[in-house]
């Protein structure tokens, strides 16, 4: 995947390392859906927005690989957050908005099953699709379909973005690796740039 310097600039501007800067408030981020052992040593964050083109190239062809390699294994947590930039005014929060009723509701399993599925529609997001890709991974459809109507979770997803501010995220996808955030640069290929620049912070962070 080709990718321009304005490109990069613009609509993936996590690039640099960046510490984590603090919490909300006292009481810390929103709780964040977590896939493999919630106890592991290595946590890795990504901070997402569902109507941003890159997050669905991290989500369907990188992220696999990080599953496989050191989610199942269980060697990392693994964490999302959401960040609408927005890149769409409307799905980049009713989306989130769905993921996080299926989430609250139904649980990490479903709600991992419907972050990636749902990328699939990804340019041509209606409520239906929205409501299918929820029955289809074991959440409430109707439900789901609601809260992305109203933006039922729009409080929560403002607090995971204004975290991701507080820790200089500016763009998606942002990804850390113990607090330490990757550094993704320009590249013909995006998903090779993105898995070995992942990759290579995770392994490090395991040594």
């Amino acid at each position: 995947m080709s990718r321009t310097r304005r490109a990069v600039l613009a609509t993936t501007a996590a690039v640099g390392i960046g510490g984590v800067a603090g919490c909300l408030g006292n009481g810390g981020p929103p709780d964040a859906p977590v896939n493999g052992d919630s106890d592991a040593d290595v946590t890795v964050t990504i901070y997402e927005d569902f109507s941003c083109p890159y997050c669905q190239t991290f989500k369907l062809q990188v992220y696999p690989d990080l599953e496989s390699q050191y989610i199942e294994p269980g060697e990392i947590r693994y964490e999302h957050r959401d960040f609408p930039n927005p890149v769409n005014e409307k799905w980049s929060w009713e989306v989130a908005s769905a993921a996080r009723e299926v989430f609250e509701d139904t649980g990490n399993d479903a709600f991992w099953t419907f972050a990636s599925d749902i990328y699939e529609h990804l340019g041509s997001y209606t409520y239906d699709v929205i409501e299918e890709v929820a029955n289809d991974a074991g959440a409430d459809g109707g439900a789901v379909r609601e809260a992305a109507e109203e933006e039922q979770h729009r409080s929560v997803i403002e607090d995971n973005k204004s975290h991701g501010e507080s820790n200089d995220v500016a763009g998606t996808p942002a990804v850390f690796v113990d607090g330490e955030q990757v550094e993704f640069y320009e590249s013909d290929d995006f998903v090779m740039m993105a898995l070995e620049q992942t990759t290579t912070a995770i392994e490090n962070a395991l040594e």
